[in-house]
């Protein structure tokens, strides 16, 4: 190093930096500054207006001012086409942060930058640069290419974007980390954001993160709007991982919001949403209600809906109540101070009174206060006058506080003019959840607030012995009321107030509940709870009776997600519940199965067993061993009488037999211990060696009359026409050739007798699974996850299917479903797969030319998986354990997807 003037050490790295900017700056024909002024610059310590230019940001990078550098700030530093090229060029690998906010880059420097190797940058702004279309395609085709892996928050605002949808779009479906993406003020229209939907779309397919997207005082109302917005709505109910949505000021038409509206009512992910300056509006429960304004969308809508006065005129603060308590305060610091007892307060007492409440006041101003509170020449106050002084003073100072928290909402990711119109967004307008709270007797209990003026009606859910419900409010002064039965009454704990004009509030029926004498009541005083701007928790106001949510409640029915306050960055999940939806499950039509998912099974009964047991019985050689018809046509008798029993048998048999890649069937060895078990076995006619020899007989197949070929492989097991014939050999050699029965219907009689104990508990069990899973329960379960099984199912089908068959599900795929989501347990372990597998499936006539019976439908999976539940003799009903196993399907399904899209 050398010493400086002031004896200072200077690094000879420095020294040979300015050396070397020295003569760049020579050889460019620009005047230097100094190093320090320029790193000052790029760390944005020091505005770079008028300083900087693309001759000044080369020499910076031939002198390596940007190397090691992880934030470079260069916002309206007049960096052109060429600049940008250069900061594409010579950025290090260390940069994670580059602004380049109010430039004019233009396409080549755009696509430079896009194509710049930047692994670790994770936020790039070129907002204000006039890009166009042509320069923004560049600018995402490399991004497409994956060069900057780790970008997390792009901001192309104000640049003209009028037609680079799809380019954004498919830059969307690549960046999976991108999390924000503001493209706010510029023209784009809704043909142009459909490819960006679209986008947005393969985002969610691909596992992607991004979770704010600001498209506010674009042109999305213009050309091809609806087709955008079914596509957002798509995304919307598949629940992506979008969290703030802001799509004000766009002239979105009332239909169009009616899609938009569709997409969001069964989604729970979304937390923000910004509709004003469209034809909807968003409701304090955070769902969009469509109107009509008459074409008009302009800065702020033309009325404001008796939903959601939330969503009002943001220029001054919407009225305040002063409550019973307060004015209470008020009367006690009168008597405290009005220490003479004469009823009024000279200016000196009243001064004493103001500092007391925290007001800082001077001896005159308390005489000017006197002075204008009743115009007149009198020097002191009665107790009206400083009750009314008072409340206009606490008034003021709450709009003062109003308009400073005004202030701080403004001042957001995005530069919000004075003229937008207020939003009901829960988290730009940080709304806490609430949860309001009831105890006593009532047949029916709702909460109604000032955040819709008292029109809608939430219900409270009895739990735990009190009534309850939760509410999402905003940071201010908001009014409640609760009907109970047909009364209305305060929230016990809250501070009251009384309104300046009672209002007349309509009264809420419920089943069991005695019919009000009016429809309507008069209401006079509310309940009062101020959330101000404190955090999750930290207000007193309203004890246990209304308070704030910091933990997750019991057994949610409906859910949105709201900011955790235990967890800053991270989202809880509450539950919600509309009037418009509480009645509709009030009113709901009974469930009937015909209408349920289950609608298509197949019963088992009397015709689908004759149907079964005659194609059964002519594959069958009974006239090798019955020469009579008589006697052939009693067997068949008996065997159909007893088809029921034999089809369960026949089943759990194959299932111990079965590998899952087989055609089911019964092996000698089940056979010789189905017997053995029943005491079927003797020593006369019915040994083991006997067994043998009629099972070898029963499998040996004769060329009859049909000559088709088989669709199914006959190995060394009996198929269940073989089976059957097994059984009646069986039958005969034991009862009726040992002379124990008369006939042969009796010995077939007896054979299924000393198989009760074995085949009842398989009947019993069957029918209680059905009965268990054809409800409303697990049908409503079914049907919510449809879209989801149907992705399993056809993603685990079809493997070992012929081209141009029907793709269905063997034995083998539904074991690859249940080792994934390892569902195994005591109760069920993994040797019943071939048994629950059958549980799935119904009875076919034919297992023989179509392979049908060994493979699974879509409603067979879906019974598969519900015979899966019942196996594991789980505590609790069967839906509820079926929704535990359906909850695993979701997360192994999403995991399944994403090593799918890592594979491709």
């Amino acid at each position: 190093s050398r010493e400086s003037g002031e004896g200072a050490p200077v690094p000879m790295s420095a020294l040979h930096k300015a050396e070397d900017y020295s003569r760049e700056c020579a050889r460019q024909g620009i005047v230097p500054v100094s190093l320090d002024v320029a790193a000052k610059i790029i760390s944005k310590q020091i505005s770079s207006k008028a300083l900087v230019g693309d001759r000044q940001i080369a020499a910076w990078c031939f002198a390596g001012l940007f190397d090691g550098q992880t934030e470079i700030h260069l916002r309206d530093s007049q960096v052109g086409e060429e600049g940008a090229q250069v900061i594409a060029a010579k950025l290090g690998t260390t940069v994670q942060i580059l602004d380049l906010t109010g430039n004019a880059v233009g396409a080549r420097g755009a696509g430079a930058l896009g194509r710049a190797a930047l692994p670790r940058l994770r936020a790039l702004s070129l907002s204000k640069n006039g890009l166009g279309d042509a320069a923004v395609q560049a600018l995402c085709a490399g991004l497409q290419e994956g060069a900057a892996p780790q970008l997390i928050r792009l901001s192309l605002s104000e640049n003209q974007i009028s037609r680079a949808g799809h380019a954004l779009g498919g830059m969307l479906g690549a960046q999976l980390r991108l999390n924000f993406l503001d493209l706010h003020w510029n023209f784009i229209a809704g043909d142009c954001a459909l490819g960006l939907f679209q986008g947005v779309e393969a985002n969610l397919a691909n596992g992607g993160s991004l979770a704010r997207l600001d498209l506010s005082w674009n042109c999305l109302g213009n050309g091809g709007a609806k087709a955008a917005m079914e596509s957002l709505a798509r995304a919307l109910k598949a629940e992506c991982s979008l969290v703030h949505l802001d799509l004000s000021y766009n002239s979105l038409r009332a239909e169009d919001c009616v899609v938009l509206a569709g997409g969001l009512r069964d989604n729970h992910t979304l937390v923000g949403l910004h509709l004003v300056g469209n034809s909807a509006s968003v409701d304090a429960d955070g769902f969009v209600i469509a109107r009509d304004v008459g074409g008009a969308s302009g800065m702020r809508p033309a009325s404001v809906p008796v939903e959601l006065l939330a969503q009002a005129d943001d220029t001054g603060m919407p009225p305040r109540l002063i409550t019973a308590e307060e004015k209470g305060a008020i009367r006690a610091c009168f008597n405290s101070i009005d220490i003479d007892g004469s009823g009024t307060l000279e200016p000196e007492e009243l001064e004493t009174a103001l500092n007391a409440l925290g007001l800082q006041t001077t001896t005159e101003e308390a005489t000017a206060l006197i002075a204008k509170s009743h115009g007149s020449a009198k020097d002191c106050l009665d107790l009206e006058e400083f009750v009314a002084l008072m409340e206009s003073l606490i008034l003021q100072e709450r709009a003062k506080e109003w308009e400073k928290n005004r202030l701080e909402r403004l001042s957001m990711e995005r530069d919000r003019s004075f003229l937008e119109a207020r939003t009901s967004c829960w988290i730009c307008e940080s709304w806490q959840a609430v949860e309001i709270t009831y105890v006593g007797e009532a047949h029916a209990v709702w909460a109604l607030t000032s955040l819709d003026d008292y029109q809608k009606a939430t219900p409270l859910q009895q739990e735990f012995g009190k009534w309850s419900c939760i509410r999402m409010m905003p940071p201010d002064q908001v009014c409640v009321v609760l009907q109970v039965d047909n009364n209305i009454r305060l929230v016990e704990g809250l501070q009251s107030a009384s309104l300046k004009e009672p209002i007349e509030m309509r009264l809420r029926q419920a089943e069991g509940m005695a019919v009000a004498a009016t429809a309507t009541v008069p209401v006079s005083e509310v309940s009062v709870l101020y959330l101000g701007s404190k955090k999750h928790g930290d207000s007193d106001d309203g004890g246990d009776s209304c308070k704030c949510i910091e933990g997750q409640p019991s057994v949610p029915k409906r859910a949105v997600v709201i900011s955790d306050p235990d967890n800053p960055g991270g989202f809880c999940v509450k539950p919600r519940i509309t009037e418009t939806e509480f009645r509709a499950r009030k009113q709901k039509a009974t469930w009937v199965f015909e209408k349920s998912i289950f609608a298509a099974w197949k019963f088992e009964g009397t015709k689908l067993y004759a149907n079964a047991c005659g194609l059964d019985w002519q594959h069958g050689k009974v006239a090798k061993f019955l020469k009579e018809q008589e006697e052939q046509d009693e067997a068949a008798e008996a065997c159909a009488a007893h088809y029921g029993p034999f089809v369960r048998l026949f089943r759990r048999c194959a299932a111990n037999c079965s590998d899952g890649v087989s055609t089911p069937g019964v092996s000698m060895s089940t056979c010789a211990e189905l017997l053995s078990s029943a005491g079927v076995i003797d020593e006369q006619y019915c040994r083991l060696a006997d067994v043998d020899t009629m099972f070898i007989a029963a499998r040996v197949r004769e060329k009859g009359a049909d000559k088709r070929p088989f669709a199914v492989k006959v190995a060394d097991t009996l198929l269940r026409f073989q089976f059957m014939e097994f059984l009646l050999r069986v039958a005969l050699a034991r009862f009726l050739k040992t002379k124990e029965v008369a006939s042969i219907a009796e010995a077939v009689r007896r054979l299924f007798r000393s198989f009760e104990e074995t085949v009842s508990p398989l009947a019993d069990n069957l029918q209680t699974f059905l009965k268990d899973l054809h409800t409303e329960a697990c049908d409503n379960i079914l049907r919510e996850n449809e879209q989801m099984l149907g992705v399993v199912y056809r993603l685990n089908s079809g493997r070992w299917s012929k081209p141009a068959e029907e793709r269905l599900m063997c034995c083998k795929e539904f074991e690859a479903v249940l080792i994934g989501i390892d569902c195994f347990n005591d109760a069920f372990p993994a040797r019943d797969v071939t048994y629950v597998f059958s549980m799935g499936l119904q009875l076919y006539p034919d297992e023989l030319y179509n392979l049908d019976f060994a493979q699974m439908t879509f409603l067979e999976f879906l019974h598969g998986i519900g015979a899966v539940a019942h196996l594991r003799r789980e505590p609790g009903p069967l839906a509820e354990r079926l929704g535990r196993l359906v909850v695993g399907l979701a997360a192994w399904s999403k995991i399944g997807g994403l090593l799918k899209s890592l594979k491709r």
